[in-house]
């Protein structure tokens, strides 16, 4: 190979690389993919009739991106999900209500307290789930 057909071969696979898009990194990579969650849904009311209902079931469910560059989706049973900000050390934001809490425990465990309600009543959620290994 003579030194111009080299230094083609060279100039030609450096077009290629600078040419081809590089994907930003994404802090949400680790929290995305298949979860175990371990929830327990409480309902009551004080009133006159009052009713309490408690519930507890295990169910294997997903994280996925959110609609934003700094969202995700916990599906955490077949009808229950949640859209949550969070940033890129970990930290959960945005929850529905000032009662509402939650946060990951490493990459892999998930704790979320979930509170809806008012005037004598209310439903709460309770939420620990693990990352599923695959």
């Amino acid at each position: 190979m003579t030194i111009r057909k080299l230094s083609y071969s060279i100039l030609f696979g450096l077009i290629i690389i600078a040419g081809c898009e590089k994907k930003p990194f994404d802090y949400r990579n680790k929290y995305i993919g298949d979860w175990e969650f371990n929830v327990e849904r409480t309902e009551f009311n004080i009133d006159s009739v009052g009713h309490y209902k408690h519930d507890s079931l295990t169910y294997l469910g997903e994280i996925t991106y959110g609609g934003s560059g700094d969202e995700i989706i916990i599906n955490y049973t077949y009808n229950n999900s949640i859209a949550l900000t969070i940033d890129k050390e970990g930290v959960l934001s945005d929850f529905p209500t000032h009662y509402c809490s939650g946060k990951f425990d490493g990459d892999d465990k998930i704790h979320i307290f979930l509170r809806w309600g008012g005037l004598g009543g209310g439903i709460s959620h309770r939420i620990d789930g693990e990352k599923k290994r695959h």
